[in-house]
């Protein structure tokens, strides 16, 4: 029963002798038939053409023999169960029957009627709330994406007591990403040169996730986490495939790395520097439970030039923030 051959797809509304429902159900079943690969025919129990019982023994004649019924009805009344379901020995919907159609033995999948979908009593409620004004009206906000970026950066920076403004700076971006003024306990900074003049010299930037390498404002930016040679590797040494990214991508050195969700990145990464390869700058924001805390702790002990959201904190959307802060540090001169 898990093969889709010999099947088709009946689809029955109720039908109408005003053509605009008729075509509002056509449009509807338009997005069904280009999503699912099988013979999709749409019929009506009365008033319109085809009817689904000359289309049904159309069907079966064909020697399909599997066939599914999607209901094209509200409710579960008198059209579903006495007009339909007696008439094809069908007693349960959701579910696939062997019946006897037109003298032949066949299967039927009836589907349930619309009404029980979650999205079905949405799309009424929404109707109805646009018609009462239910939903809140949305007024004296900031839309100016610039506005909003200096609002928030004024009152953040107004509440840090960072004394370095480069440093001020990066925190209040990793706060501003992450929405969480208490991250900045959490941020270490270490040698913030080292990072600017890397970007200065145009190094590559090197992310774990596409995530990650999609926020950053740079023009050299590699992500090899999808490469099928990144694939086979993880396959080989039993490694993640953001780990198997890194040891790719940093077969050379002079790359600044960007680490925003994986801790095996970063593991990854500093076993790399242990066996020569020179790193100028690490940014690691890695969030979880396994690997995270303990990954970033030793990228601290390191001594590798490196911002650091330190514990279980963290997230892609912080990494960006802070590179990207990085970037423009060094762009200003």
């Amino acid at each position: 029963m898990d093969s889709l051959s010999n099947t088709a797809v009946l689809l029955i509304g109720h039908g109408s002798r005003r053509e605009t429902y008729n075509e509002d159900i056509e449009n509807l079943i338009s997005y069904i038939e280009k999503r699912v690969n099988l013979p999709v025919y749409l019929t009506y129990n009365e008033f319109a053409k085809p009817d689904w019982r000359e289309l049904l023994r159309n069907i079966v004649n064909k020697g399909f023999e599997r066939i599914v019924i999607g209901l094209v009805f509200l409710g579960r009344g008198n059209h579903v169960f006495r007009d339909i379901m007696e008439f094809i020995k069908v007693n349960r919907l959701n579910d696939w029957v062997k019946t006897n159609i037109y003298g032949k033995e066949v299967y039927i999948y009836v589907t349930e009627p619309l009404a029980s979908s979650p999205l079905v009593t949405l799309s009424l409620y929404y109707r109805l709330a646009r018609a009462l004004k239910l939903f809140p009206d949305i007024t004296n906000v900031v839309e100016d994406p610039l506005e909003i970026e200096e609002n928030s950066m004024n009152m953040i920076l107004s509440s840090l007591d960072i004394k370095d403004e480069r440093e001020r700076r990066i925190v209040a971006k990793a706060i501003f990403a992450s929405g969480n003024p208490e991250i900045a306990k959490f941020i270490r900074i270490n040698n913030l040169d080292a990072g600017i003049e890397a970007i200065r010299a145009e190094s590559e930037i090197v992310t774990d996730v596409k995530m990650v390498a999609a926020g950053i404002r740079w023009k050299k930016i590699t992500c090899m986490i999808d490469d099928d040679k990144v694939k086979d590797l993880s396959k080989k040494l039993g490694i993640t495939r953001a780990a198997a990214s890194m040891r790719i991508a940093l077969k050379e050195g002079g790359k600044v790395v960007v680490i925003g969700n994986a801790p095996t990145a970063l593991i990854e990464t500093l076993k790399i520097v242990k066996e020569g390869i020179d790193i100028p700058f690490i940014v690691a924001s890695p969030p979880g439970f396994t690997n995270a805390k303990d990954s970033k702790e030793a990228l601290i002990k390191s001594s590798i030039p490196s911002v650091v959201v330190t514990g279980t904190y963290g997230g892609s959307g912080v990494a960006v923030a802070i590179i990207n802060e990085i970037i423009r540090l060094a762009l200003e001169g």
